[in-house]
């Protein structure tokens, strides 16, 4: 007979308050982890399968037959000659991104757009809101825009007929409304679809009448072939074909590459201004630290189940005499084990609801929650949670359905349970939490040490912004004299080029063609030196206009002595711009890494001029708070420019710098956030373990306390024990961390000394699992002797 009822349970874990919170905080956290990564992983490997034609389109891109980097771009001209010469390609289709600034009243607003052919439509399923598919690209001056920017522009979701107009006065007709671009092959900021005719302005090196001369790896490049046609196997073929359009002299040693585009997303294609890419590599590790993450909890959880047998055999010795049979304990444990996997899961859903947007940040995508409303989604979950139901408790089903009435009657029902699995858990867990935390410190450390690192120019308090055409304007001058009336303002450079993003390249070739050298030139307003922090090792004190300034690189390229006063006998080849023929000599200036502390120390000449014609930035040095100097230099460049700066975020040289190791930033915080929650999780583990080992013991303490043992002595033995599976961990983990860090960490010239954070790990998971049966053990050392006795 079942005589289990919901309510005894419930009053059991109303009295064991502690057992409580951390099951449910545990279960919690690791299924809130679990979910998000399952999210993640979902909509991360379902990338770009809503297309219908998905494997029958290709991406046509280029590689480098030198160092055999690969690049997703092609050319769009390339698509005409593959169309006449293979007739299994159906159709093709290629994309640009470039930018539109349209007038919005009496200001104006800049827009990413995709330059595109009209297959757009045909070939890819995005979904199109409003406007037919057909037709809405049909048209040169036909424009689809996305929701977001219909909302933002128009007030309404249906924009369709709607004018649009430019700063240099082009009108464009809404002709369609397209979804945004959200977890895609397309970067999300997209804002509209124009003709891909439109790249004769912003993108004349990729367009069709400069083949094969321009840019060979520019365009997003696509073919759809017939059914059951495999164009993979047109790679070879295609790659001596493309050789024969490049004309003899042709010094690019690139070829073509096909991908297919359920599989370009993972592709690991190099950087691409056209499209996003995924990285499996990061969604594999993020899926199996979910499983292990889940394991924990799931152990953790029988742990604790079985730290609490000791009060609940009693009950089910009680069940058993009143005829209950050890099917129905067994029905009752996992009944119970649904019970707290529901709540838990109930709270993780809150919770993951709340972290999701701090976790799309972290992993630089949007995760949707609404996935879990989908019936598949929902069936998933239900499964989920009795599958883990099932397996939480198995262990003390088992367990607690053998015991035998008269055990807990005479005492001896916690002798015979040994927990041999959970001391090899706890080590393996153990093992685990030294591994990640190890891993942890020494990638934030190495990224910390990189973006630190001295690099030879000052990047503190510096915003620069780059404006383009507004920039080369009659208004420029204006606005850099608002700028210096402003308190917060201390300096400002303009500039071709600056020390984060590099100037301009000129190249020279040694005479027997094998060897080229190049020399980062920078055109810079006096202040560039002072703003910068640049300093001069040799300064000849010149006033005026066109003063050239070198490194010691550069000054032996450039044959220059320190003596000279003029540079007119610098190699035509080195100056393609004609900048540096009639230049005085200043001096030497102490070189800078561009960029980065891992970029070569090149040759770099700086010229100065009293006005630099329509620079590529402005360099602004400012005082106090940059978001609120930054604020007020937006307001009179809209005042002025009547138009929003274009940047993304805060433009703040620093900043950017880090952003050059965005993707190992990320995944060191990635790794750091998984260590504290191991941490967490291998301390609740420790909690479980230590209450069930102390319940075990807890005669033997007595009986030892009756003969003499003081209560340290007590104390350093059950501490010992638990500190033994720490040591047996760490002698694991050694190995481990050694393999994994470095092989990662070679990949960096400039790097920390790393060996000493795995000892360091070490000592803090050592510290933690002493916080975590200290206090056990010395409640379990002070208790009275006779409380346990007297049970005998």
């Amino acid at each position: 007979m079942n005589n289990f009822n919901l309510k005894s349970y419930f009053t059991f874990l109303s009295r064991n308050k502690t057992y409580t919170a951390v099951n449910v905080f545990g279960l919690a956290v690791s299924l809130m982890f679990v979910i998000i990564i399952g999210l993640y992983t979902w909509q991360e490997t379902s990338i770009d399968r809503q297309h219908s034609k998905a494997k029958r389109i290709y991406s046509i891109g280029t590689s480098n037959d030198d160092d055999g980097q690969r690049y997703a771009g092609s050319s769009h001209a390339l698509l005409k000659y593959m169309q006449k010469r293979y007739p299994e390609i159906e159709s093709t289709c290629a994309f640009i991104r470039g930018s539109l600034k349209l007038r919005e009243r009496e200001n104006l607003m800049n827009i990413s757009t995709l330059e595109t052919d009209s297959t757009f439509f045909s070939m890819f399923d995005f979904p199109l809101l409003y406007g037919n598919r057909t037709t809405c690209l049909k048209e040169k001056g036909n424009i689809v825009i996305t929701l977001r920017l219909a909302r933002k522009y128009f007030g309404t979701d249906n924009a369709v007929g709607q004018q649009l107009i430019t700063a240099d006065s082009q009108h464009f007709r809404v002709t369609g409304v397209i979804a945004d671009f959200d977890n895609t092959f397309i970067n999300k900021d997209i804002d509209a679809l124009i003709d891909f005719s439109y790249a004769e302005y912003d993108n004349a090196v990729c367009i069709d009448k400069n083949f094969p001369q321009g840019n060979l790896s520019g365009t997003a490049a696509f073919v759809q072939v017939k059914e059951d046609c495999d164009f993979m196997q047109r790679e070879a073929d295609l790659r001596g074909f493309f050789k024969t359009l490049l004309p003899e002299n042709n010094s690019q040693n690139i070829s073509t590459t096909i991908t297919r585009l359920d599989n370009l997303y993972f592709s690991q294609t190099g950087f691409d201004k056209n499209l996003r890419f995924g990285n499996k590599k990061v969604v594999n590790i993020l899926f199996a630290v979910g499983l292990v993450i889940l394991l924990f909890s799931i152990i953790n959880y029988i742990n604790l189940t079985m730290a609490q047998s000791n009060y609940r055999a009693r009950e089910m010795a009680t069940r058993r005499v009143f005829g209950c049979t050890k099917s129905d304990v067994c029905k009752t444990i996992f009944t119970e084990s649904l019970t707290m996997c529901a709540l838990s899961c109930a709270v993780a859903v809150v919770m993951a609801m709340l972290f999701s947007r701090y976790a799309g940040q972290l992993l630089d995508t949007d995760i949707s929650m609404a996935l879990l409303a989908t019936p598949y989604a929902i069936l998933m979950f239900v499964v989920f949670i009795v599958a883990i139901s099932l397996l939480a408790g198995l262990l003390p089903a088992v367990s607690l359905s053998k015991i035998q009435p008269i055990e807990v009657v005479r005492g001896t029902f916690i002798r015979h349970t040994k927990m041999v699995f959970a001391r090899i858990f706890i080590t393996v867990q153990n093992v685990i939490t030294i591994v990640m935390l190890a891993c942890a410190l020494i990638m934030s450390l190495q990224m910390l040490h990189i973006v630190k690192a001295p690099i030879g120019f000052s990047t503190e308090n510096l915003i620069r912004i780059s404006q383009g055409s507004a920039f080369a304007s009659k208004d420029f001058p204006v606005f850099l004299d608002k700028l210096r009336a402003l308190p917060c303002v201390s300096g400002i450079a303009s500039s071709w080029g600056t020390p984060v993003e590099g100037g301009i390249n000129a190249t020279k070739t040694s005479e027997d063609g094998k060897k080229s050298v190049n020399i980062q030139t920078f055109i810079v307003s006096p202040e560039f030196f002072d703003i910068y922090g640049i300093k001069l090792n040799r300064n000849n004190l010149l006033e005026g206009d066109s003063i050239l300034y070198l490194n010691d690189k550069a000054m032996n390229i450039l044959k220059i002595q320190p003596t000279d006063t003029h540079t007119g006998s610098v190699d035509q080849e080195l100056d393609p711009f004609g900048i540096l023929q009639h230049a005085r000599f200043g001096g030497v200036f102490e070189s800078f890494r561009t960029g980065s502390i891992l970029n070569p120390d090149e040759p770099k000449a700086i010229l100065v001029c009293n006005n630099v014609p329509a620079p590529w930035y402005v360099t602004i040095k400012v005082k106090g708070n940059p978001v609120e100097a930054y604020a007020q230099i937006k307001e009179i460049y809209k005042s002025i420019f009547h138009e929003e700066i274009n940047e993304e975020g805060l433009p703040l040289v620093d900043k950017q710098i880090e952003q050059k190791f965005d993707q190992e930033i990320r995944t060191s915080k990635i790794v750091s956030l998984f260590a504290f929650i191991a941490i967490i999780i291998s301390l609740l583990g420790l909690v479980a373990m230590s209450t069930y080992f102390i319940q075990q013991r807890a005669r033997e303490i007595a009986v030892r306390k009756v003969f003499g043992s003081t209560g340290n002595q007590i104390r350093v033995r059950l501490i010992r024990t638990f500190m033994l599976y720490v040591g047996i961990a760490f002698i694991i983990a050694v190995p481990i961390v050694v393999y994994f860090m470095s092989e990662w960490i070679e990949q960096y010239s400039y790097r920390i000394v790393w060996w000493p954070w795995i000892v360091a790990a070490g000592v803090i998971v050592m510290l933690i699992s002493l916080a975590a049966v200290a206090v056990q053990s010395w409640m379990a050392s002070n208790e009275n002797p006779v409380k346990n006795i007297r049970q005998e």
